[in-house]
């Protein structure tokens, strides 16, 4: 099976508006391919023609440089000349995400590449924010898990260790009893439908 239709097949329904576009992203990738088998140069000797693959057809992604184990044993000013993008986190209006900055820009077709970039910010600035909007729903929910437990563990020591009267213990016993109602009411208020059916 082909990894598109493995993908779509993967997908959780409630959720598929925060997938990346990968048809849109491939379609992006053949465009760049097909630029650089229409602007090739003149063909080489039969033996040494190699294919272009969708992997190879991003210019400059695919050279290997020689990265020293040490810091020091270049500057960095030579190591940002010879990547082909610079990633930056930046925060436009307080939220954080992240813009590729395309080197190669000047490059012969390097304006397919720029699209292809800017698109895969988007769709990676996409999945980014969904992600964090789950781990905030669900430090919540522990967050009210942690007062339902504290307040369930309260009234289990009042129901163990009853000190005083029988109005007293009653009237702590119904003030922790609502407590726990009122934490479980907003816990179901907070947790998304399909969550709650399975």
């Amino acid at each position: 099976m082909k990894f598109g239709k493995e993908f779509t097949a993967q997908m959780v329904p409630e959720w598929q508006e925060a997938y990346m576009d990968y048809n849109q992203l491939k379609s992006l990738l053949k465009e760049i391919q097909r630029f650089k088998q229409r602007t090739k140069p003149p063909a080489t000797p039969a033996g040494l023609k190699r294919k272009l693959t969708l992997y190879r057809a991003v210019s400059g992604l695919t050279q290997r440089y020689n990265h020293p184990i040490s810091p020091s044993a270049s500057s960095p000013h030579d190591d940002i000349e010879s990547q082909a993008i610079l990633v930056n986190s930046v925060s436009p209006d307080g939220s954080q995400s992240y813009r590729t900055t395309f080197l190669m820009s000047s490059d012969e077709g390097g304006e397919y590449e720029l699209v292809y970039f800017r698109r895969l910010d988007d769709e990676f600035n996409k999945v980014d924010k969904f992600c964090k909007s789950k781990v905030e729903e669900v430090m919540k929910e522990a967050d009210m898990l942690n007062k339902q437990m504290d307040a369930l563990i309260a009234f289990r020591i009042k129901v163990e260790n009853p000190q005083g009267g029988w109005f007293d213990r009653s009237v702590e016993m119904t003030r922790l009893a609502s407590d726990v109602a009122t934490s479980a009411a907003a816990l179901a208020a907070s947790t998304p439908r399909g969550a709650r059916a399975s």
